[in-house]
């Protein structure tokens, strides 16, 4: 029975642990939206970013992409709370994704992800799939946690009922 206890103490103990350490890895980044995404090779995408502030800019390093750097700027948007921009996938990009990111004005870190597909411009999305898509390092870590508890729960629900059994 005391062993289960103190198992069951350090499985929480060492979820806890994980949840607090992935959060402090996720930084306080902003997004840059990608759109369409995918984008095939040749074709330029659209980047648009809310984390830049009011009549903000940004400047993006798109080097993964062989695409050098990119402004982001509010000027003549209709939302100038929003900072847009354009890039073009260079033709002989490899079908993958390529990370981007970069600095706004006002002092904060945006990044984003350009898939290249080999394939035609702007998948359709029809309902069948995966519900990763996005899905961070703190989610995942949050749902390990989360079955972690609930199978040494359960661990310790069994052993307290054979325990009680047997008396």
């Amino acid at each position: 029975m005391r062993s289960s206890r103190v198992l069951t103490g350090a499985a929480l103990s060492i979820a806890a642990l994980g949840l607090s350490a992935s959060s402090a890895f996720a930084g306080n980044f902003g997004k840059i939206e990608v759109t369409p995404n995918p984008v095939k090779a040749g074709n330029s995408v659209n980047l648009n970013s809310s984390d830049c502030g009011k009549n903000g800019s940004a400047t993006v390093d798109a080097s993964t992409l062989g695409a050098g750097k990119v402004t982001l700027s509010s000027k003549g948007q209709t939302h100038t709370e929003n900072v847009q921009g354009s890039l073009r996938v260079p033709a002989g990009t490899k079908a993958g994704n390529y990370g981007i990111g970069g600095k706004c004005s006002n002092g904060r870190e945006i990044t984003g992800t350009v898939r290249v597909s080999s394939g035609p411009s702007g998948k359709t999305r029809t309902g069948i799939g995966t519900t990763s898509e996005g899905s961070g390092t703190t989610e995942i870590a949050a749902g390990a946690g989360v079955l972690l508890a609930a199978a040494a729960g359960g661990v310790w629900m069994v052993r307290r009922r054979r325990a009680d059994d047997s008396a």
